[in-house]
């Protein structure tokens, strides 16, 4: 759901450090997923993409919030949140899901790599309009863009750019927002139907 290239685009219009910030995200993902095990014993399925989505969000507002020191801080969270998205959503497909097999995981794959598209299609859309606007009155975008580094122009540009990250960051927010709703419904449905399973295997 959140890949690399996503997140590199998107970070590169917030801070110079996009590539650091993405070393330190990619890293935490890293190291979380090879302590996977203890994690996934304690929790179900459910209640880690509960949790997966709600850091998401809490980093995400703090990379479009913050700055300094603060901005890794953010990444940090935002790692720990989409670590363990992806696996943890194929290995509930698989556990729920098992007669889908491996054309379940694969649409689910797909899904994913659709969403991704899609969002990077929209958002480019709404990243230049927001640029535009930061813009002086009657400028154009194409002019500006294509400006010799150091001249007032080119300036404005980077002005405008940096100006707008922070708000696409706050419109990608919604994502990860919309998905903790949708994760906590899920958890109480899977708590749900699995209570008549153990009341029959009880009797």
């Amino acid at each position: 759901m959140f890949t690399g290239q996503w997140i590199d685009v998107l970070l590169r219009n917030v801070t110079d450090n996009a590539i650091l910030i993405l070393t330190v995200t990619t890293g935490v993902m890293v190291v979380g997923r090879g302590l996977a095990e203890p994690v996934v014993h304690r929790l179900s399925p459910q209640g880690v993409l509960v949790i997966s989505a709600a850091l998401s969000a809490v980093g995400l507002y703090l990379l479009g919030h913050t700055s300094g020191n603060m901005i890794f801080f953010g990444a940090l969270v935002f790692g720990m949140g989409v670590c363990y998205f992806w696996p943890t959503m194929l290995g509930f497909v698989a556990e729920n899901l098992p007669k889908t097999g491996a054309v379940g995981l694969n649409l689910m794959g797909g899904a994913g790599m659709f969403a991704v598209s899609v969002y990077m299609m929209f958002m480019g859309g709404f990243y230049d309009r927001i640029v535009a606007e930061k813009l002086p009155a009657g400028a154009d975008l194409g002019e500006y863009s294509k400006a010799a580094p150091g001249t007032d122009m080119a300036n404005a540009y980077g002005a405008a750019r940096h100006a707008a990250g922070p708000e696409v960051l706050n419109a990608t927010l919604i994502i990860p927002i919309i998905l903790t709703v949708a994760f906590i419904g899920l958890y109480f449905y899977m708590k749900g139907r699995k209570k008549p399973e153990l009341i029959a295997q009880a009797a």
